[in-house]
C-alpha cells in the first residue's frame, strides 16, 4: 500500500523584489509524487497565513490534485472549446472568445497556477488605458471569472484570483430618448416607409430590434389580439445572422396588441402579399412579418441603417433604435403603469432589472403618493387610506 506523506507549508522565502514567497508541499494521492506550489505576497505575515490555509486545505481533502502546469492561454483555449461552448448560444460563445483574447494577449504565457489578483488588476488598468470602455473591461472580467472558477471546480486551482480583483465601475452613459413630439414626427415620416409597421411595433410595444425582426405571422393571434415573442434575430460580423430563442422564460412573452396596432399589422400583411406576387419565383417564403421584398429576414444592421435614414428625413438627431424601447418604458411609468407590468412587457428577467434602469422615475410617483396621503390625513381621517 502506497503511503502518502502529509502536506506541509514551507517557511516563506524573501525574493529579490522584496516580496515574500509562500510555498506548500503536497503529494499526489495516486502516485505519491511530491509537488510544490507557491504564491508571492507583500509581507511575510501574509505568506505564512496563506501557507497555513493551504496546508489545512490539503490535509482536509487528500484527494486534491496538483494545480495544472498549463499556461493561462492554454487553459482558456480548452475552456472555450470544451466547457463554455456547450453551455451558451453560439453568438454568446463568440463574444466570450473575443473577450478572452483581450486577457490572453497579456496574461496568456503566465502559468495558470501563478495567476494573482494583482495580475488581473493590472490587466484591467491596461485595457482601460488602451481606450476600452468600462463595460467591455467588466465583460473581460466576467469571462475570466467564470473560466477560472471552473478551474477551481476542476481542481486545477485552489483559489480563483479574479475574485479579489476589482473590475472598473460601470460608467453611466446618458441615453438620448425621443420625447413624445419627436416620436410622433418619426412615426409620421415612417408612414411613407415600406416597413412602416416595424417602426410602429418597436416604438409602441417596447420590443427589442432583434425580437421585432424575429417575428413570424404565426406569432400573431388575431382574435385574441396578442403577439408571442419566441425568437430573436442576432447578427455578428464573424458569424452572420442567427435565430435564437429568448435567453430567459421572461423573454418568451405575450404582448397585448391594441386595435390600432392590429390595423397596422393587417395593412402590412396586405402589402407583403402584394410584394410576394410581384417577386414571383424569387420569393423565399420564411413567414417573416418584417421580411425583405424577396421574403427573407431583414438584417438587423440593415434595419439600423434604415432607421438612421428615417431619422435624417424626419430632421431628428441620430440615436439607437433601442432608445424607443426606453422611451416607451418611460412613458408607461410616467402614466402610472405598475412597474411589474412594465417589467413583464419589456421581458426583463426580474423586476430588479427594471428598477435598476428606470428607478430614477419612481420618486415622481412617490411625490404623487405623498400628496394623496396628505389629502387623506387632512380631510378624510375616518375613511380608509387611499389605494396606490
Amino acid at each position: 500500500m502506497l503511503r502518502i506523506k502529509e502536506p506541509h507549508a514551507q517557511p516563506p522565502r524573501k525574493l529579490e523584489s522584496g516580496k515574500w514567497q509562500a510555498r506548500i508541499t503536497y503529494y499526489d494521492p495516486d502516485t505519491g509524487k511530491r509537488h510544490e506550489t507557491g504564491q508571492s505576497f507583500a509581507t511575510e505575515r501574509e505568506a505564512k497565513k496563506w501557507g497555513r490555509e493551504q496546508e489545512i486545505k490539503y490535509r482536509e481533502d487528500p484527494n486534491l490534485k496538483p494545480p495544472s502546469n498549463e499556461t493561462f492561454g492554454e487553459y482558456m483555449t480548452h475552456w472555450l472549446n470544451d466547457v463554455s461552448k456547450r453551455q451558451v448560444q453560439d453568438t454568446t460563445w463568440a463574444d466570450y472568445q473575443l473577450q478572452a483574447q483581450k486577457a490572453v494577449r497579456t496574461l496568456g504565457t503566465k502559468p495558470l497556477k501563478s495567476l494573482t489578483a494583482l495580475d488581473f488588476q493590472g490587466l484591467y488598468s491596461q485595457l482601460i488605458g488602451e481606450g476600452l470602455s468600462s463595460r467591455t473591461v467588466r465583460y473581460v472580467h466576467t469571462v475570466c471569472r467564470h473560466a477560472l472558477q471552473d478551474a477551481v471546480d476542476f481542481g486545477l486551482l485552489t483559489v480563483n484570483p479574479t475574485m479579489k480583483a476589482k473590475a472598473p465601475k460601470l460608467a453611466r452613459s446618458t441615453i438620448v430618448l425621443p420625447n413624445p413630439d419627436q416620436s410622433q414626427i418619426l412615426l409620421r415620416e415612417a408612414d411613407n416607409h415600406r416597413q412602416r409597421a416595424l417602426w410602429y411595433v418597436i416604438a409602441l410595444t417596447g420590443m427589442r430590434r432583434g425580437e421585432a425582426l424575429g417575428l413570424q405571422w404565426g406569432d400573431i393571434d388575431w382574435s385574441a389580439k396578442t403577439l408571442t415573442i419566441q425568437r430573436n434575430l442576432v447578427e455578428k460580423s464573424h458569424l452572420g445572422i442567427r435565430v435564437h430563442t429568448p435567453k430567459t422564460a421572461h423573454g418568451h412573452r405575450l404582448i397585448a396588441l391594441s386595435n390600432f396596432m392590429i390595423s397596422i399589422l393587417r395593412t402590412h400583411q396586405q402589402l407583403q402579399q402584394a410584394e410576394r406576387l410581384a417577386a414571383g419565383n424569387d420569393w423565399q417564403e420564411g413567414f417573416w412579418i418584417f421580411a425583405t421584398q424577396r421574403g427573407t429576414w431583414t438584417s438587423p444592421r440593415n434595419a439600423y441603417r434604415s432607421f438612421q435614414r428615417l431619422l435624417a428625413r424626419a430632421g431628428l438627431e441620430p440615436m439607437r433604435i433601442h432608445a424607443f424601447r426606453h422611451a416607451m418604458a418611460t412613458a408607461w411609468l410616467n402614466q402610472g403603469v405598475p412597474i411589474k407590468v412594465v417589467s413583464e412587457r419589456l421581458g426583463h428577467a426580474n423586476i430588479s432589472i427594471t428598477l435598476q434602469i428606470y428607478g430614477h422615475l419612481l420618486p415622481n410617483m412617490q411625490a404623487e403618493a405623498a400628496d394623496k396621503m396628505d389629502a387623506w390625513l387632512a380631510g378624510h381621517r375616518e375613511a380608509d387610506p387611499p389605494k396606490f
